[in-house]
C-alpha cells in the first residue's frame, strides 16, 4: 500500500512539472523586448487552446487519466508491478506474461515513436515556444501524461515546412519509410499476439483480473493506449495537411478513417503511405 501511494505522488510530481513547462514554453516570452514586431510575432505563436472545442476534450481526457491512476486503478501490493516489467524486458514474448497485456504494453512504445514522426517535423524553429521532442520523448516513459499537455497547447504549423530544414534524426529516421514499415511489421506481430490469444478465456480472465485487481500498471497502460488512440487523428490530419502542396491536383487530403480508427497498426500504416514533405 505504501509503495502504491508513492507510485500515486510521483505520478502527480510529475504532471505538474509538465504543466510547468507548457506554461513556461507557451506563455513566458523568450526575451524581454520593447519592439512591437517583435511582441506581436509571438503573440501569434501562442494557441488560444481554450477556445478549441477539441484541445478542451483533449485537456478533459488527460484529467480523466489523471483521475484513473490516482483514484480508479487497483493499487499494486508489494514490486508486483515491478516484476511484471522485468518480466517484460527479460523474457519478451515467452509467455512469462499474459499475452494481451504484454501486446498492449509494447504498443506504447510504438505510438510515442508515431507521435514522434508526426509532430517532430512541425516543430523546430517553426514553433519555437513549445518543442515537441521533449513532451514525445517523456512519452515512452509516461505516454499521454507527457504527451497530453503538448497536443492541447502546441500551435499548428502547417506551412513552410520543408524536408530540407529538418533535423537529421527526422530527416533520416523520423521521415524514413523503412522505420514506417519497422513500425508497421512490429504492429502487425502485436496484432497476432494478441488474436492468437484473444479467444482463450483463461488468458481473457487473467488480464481482466490484473487490469481491475493486481496491477496499477496494467489498468493506467490500458487507459493511456486507448486515449494515445482516441486524439491520434488530429495529429495526423495536421500532418497529413503540412503535405498536401506536394500530393496532386486530383488527390485527396481527407486522412483515411482506417488510419486513426485501427489502433496501433493504422497510424503506423499512414506512416508508411503518407506523402512526402517538399524538399
Amino acid at each position: 500500500m505504501r509503495s502504491s501511494r508513492h507510485l500515486a505522488w510521483w505520478r502527480v510530481f510529475i504532471l505538474c512539472l509538465c504543466c510547468c513547462v507548457v506554461v513556461v514554453n507557451g506563455i513566458a516570452s523568450p526575451n524581454n523586448t520593447n519592439n512591437k514586431e517583435e511582441e506581436e510575432e509571438q503573440q501569434k505563436l501562442l494557441y488560444k487552446f481554450w477556445e478549441d472545442s477539441e484541445r478542451l476534450a483533449i485537456l478533459g481526457l488527460w484529467f480523466s487519466l489523471l483521475a484513473v491512476a490516482t483514484f480508479v486503478a487497483p493499487k499494486t501490493v508489494g514490486s508486483f508491478d515491478a516484476d511484471l516489467i522485468a518480466q517484460l524486458v527479460s523474457s519478451p514474448f515467452q509467455g512469462q506474461v499474459n499475452p494481451l497485456f504484454e501486446a498492449l504494453f509494447n504498443s506504447l512504445g510504438v505510438v510515442p515513436m508515431v507521435y514522434a514522426c508526426l509532430l517532430v517535423p512541425g516543430g523546430g524553429e517553426k514553433q519555437p515556444k513549445l518543442q515537441p521532442k521533449f513532451f514525445v520523448g517523456a512519452s515512452f516513459a509516461l505516454g499521454f501524461f507527457a504527451l497530453g499537455p503538448y497536443l492541447i497547447a502546441r500551435t499548428p504549423v502547417i506551412n513552410g515546412v520543408k524536408k530540407s530544414d529538418l533535423g537529421f534524426i527526422t530527416k533520416n529516421i523520423l521521415e524514413s519509410k523503412i522505420n514506417a514499415l519497422l513500425l508497421t511489421a512490429f504492429s502487425g506481430f502485436l496484432y497476432f499476439w494478441a488474436f492468437s490469444h484473444v479467444f482463450d478465456a483463461a488468458v481473457v480472465s487473467e488480464f481482466v483480473t490484473l487490469l481491475t485487481k493486481q496491477s496499477t500498471l496494467a489498468c493506467v497502460s490500458t487507459c493511456d493506449l486507448i486515449v494515445l488512440s482516441l486524439v491520434m487523428k488530429t495529429a495526423i490530419q495536421e500532418d497529413l495537411q503540412r503535405r498536401s502542396s506536394s500530393l496532386s491536383s486530383s488527390a485527396s487530403s481527407d486522412v483515411n478513417p482506417l488510419f486513426y480508427l485501427l489502433p496501433v497498426l493504422g497510424p503506423s500504416l499512414y506512416l508508411l503511405t503518407r506523402p512526402e514533405l517538399e524538399e
